[in-house]
């Protein structure tokens, strides 16, 4: 809802904590307010509702400290820190190019400390009582993930990592393909090596742009989607299975060969 058109009673108003002042000029107010009520806001009965458009100007009547996309997009970042929980990823997925420049979304502490006074719902009970029809992925890929050459799966041995026979329930051989273009296993990830060498395991960390991997519609566009691609390196790098060796390396990419095919066992997103 669009903060312009709609009413609210000024004490409930300022309960909830009114608009977060450290939002810029404009953008980003009207989800805020949205979650504040839905999640903050005691018993609440859903009932249905209309879906309503808004029809915006061509222009703003008013200016932009730096300009309006930037400040936009501060805007809605500090929304997603503050109240989608784990489900920022999704949101910084669809807008990576913030993550590459680092935004800075500002002090958000107060906003948190309120939002922890109100003892406000968790963005997941949003989604399952609120828009439960809309498709919201916690990653993009989960599970197995199979080498088409060998038929085996990328396993976790102790802080190594080896090929092995797929078992759909060894808990070591489960794997996630992030929004933030992660290879996850728990709360390590696959670290991309130099080309020659072994990939090995570090600590997740979504903003450490080292740890980033193509794969599926992200992949290179001189490769298939099944590769999966180091990101950061200049020269177009892929994951590849030794098959004498039953272990994993990183070698110049080769769009024809299977043994730097992968799949997941199962794909939510593009």
């Amino acid at each position: 809802m669009a903060g312009g058109l709609f009413s609210i009673d000024k004490k409930y108003f300022f309960e909830l904590g009114t608009y977060d002042p450290g939002l810029d000029v404009w953008g980003g107010e009207n989800m805020e307010i949205s979650f504040k009520v839905w999640m903050c806001g005691g018993e609440i009965e859903i009932i249905p509702c209309s879906r309503v458009g808004h029809i915006f100007r061509n222009d703003n009547p008013y200016s932009f400290p730096k300009d309006r996309i930037r400040t936009v997009e501060r805007n809605l970042a500090r929304v997603a820190e503050v109240w989608l929980d784990e489900y920022k990823d999704l949101f910084y997925g669809h807008a990576y190019h913030l993550i590459l420049k680092n935004l800075d979304v500002g002090d958000l502490t107060q906003q948190i400390e309120l939002r922890k006074k109100l003892q406000c719902k968790s963005f997941k009970w949003y989604l399952e009582n609120v828009y439960p029809d809309l498709e919201a992925p916690l990653v993009k890929a989960s599970g197995l993930l199979v080498n088409v050459a060998t038929a085996r799966c990328i396993t976790v041995e102790n802080t190594t990592l080896a090929l092995e026979p797929c078992n759909a329930n060894n808990e070591d051989q489960k794997f996630n393909y992030t929004w933030l273009r992660l290879l996850q296993h728990g709360e390590v990830c696959v670290a991309p090596a130099a080309p020659g060498g072994s990939p090995g395991l570090h600590r997740c960390d979504g903003r450490n742009h080292r740890l980033k991997w193509l794969h599926g519609s992200l992949a290179r566009p001189e490769l298939v989607s099944r590769h999966i691609a180091v990101e950061h390196l200049p020269q177009p790098a892929c994951l590849e299975a030794d098959q004498a060796r039953k272990t994993l390396r990183v070698n110049a990419c080769d769009s024809s060969s299977p043994h730097q095919k992968w799949h997941f066992g199962n794909y939510y997103a593009d």
